[in-house]
């Protein structure tokens, strides 16, 4: 079995890595290495994400919004700064979940507002993460206020 060895510098501290040969490894000749059972396929050409449950503790939070208000109509793209996301996060306005949420990172989420329910009133509602795997909600909601669009603003676009 052939194993090369190499040296690295990380950082000024020097290391050692020796490469093995996937067949000197036990590997199956094909080349299929199995994946390690603590990451799963999210699609082609995905390497992988690591699983990493949450504890009882590490409740998805918002710390802020980059925006918190918008028309009753709906359509506000919203990003969502915290900590502890994961990408099954539901987000809510009020009790309506937000349109076309997007996972970035463990911090950062993205959605779009959806409509309050009511063009002709404002009112403010609470942003809150819901976990569609375990139920878990956010313990510290943030508000978002929705403006009704006024009369004179609606007889003028007419």
């Amino acid at each position: 079995a052939a194993a090369a060895a190499a040296a690295v510098s990380l950082g000024g501290m020097g290391a050692s890595v020796t490469l093995v040969a996937a067949a000197a490894a036990g590997a199956a000749p094909s080349g299929d290495v199995p994946r390690p059972p603590s990451l799963r396929s999210c699609g082609e050409g995905d390497a992988g994400l690591p699983i990493s449950p949450l504890s009882p503790s590490e409740v998805a939070e918002v710390a802020r919004l980059s925006c918190d208000r918008g028309p009753c109509t709906g359509g506000t793209a919203v990003w969502l700064q915290g900590e502890h996301f994961t990408p099954e996060l539901l987000v809510l306005f009020g009790d309506v979940p937000a349109k076309e949420v997007g996972y970035v990172s463990p911090e950062l989420l993205t959605c779009v507002a959806p409509p309050s329910g009511d063009d002709e009133r404002s009112r403010t509602v609470d942003v809150r993460l819901v976990s569609a795997v375990s139920g878990r909600a956010s313990r510290r909601p943030l508000p978002f206020h929705y403006r009704a669009q006024s009369a004179s603003s609606s007889s003028a676009a007419a």
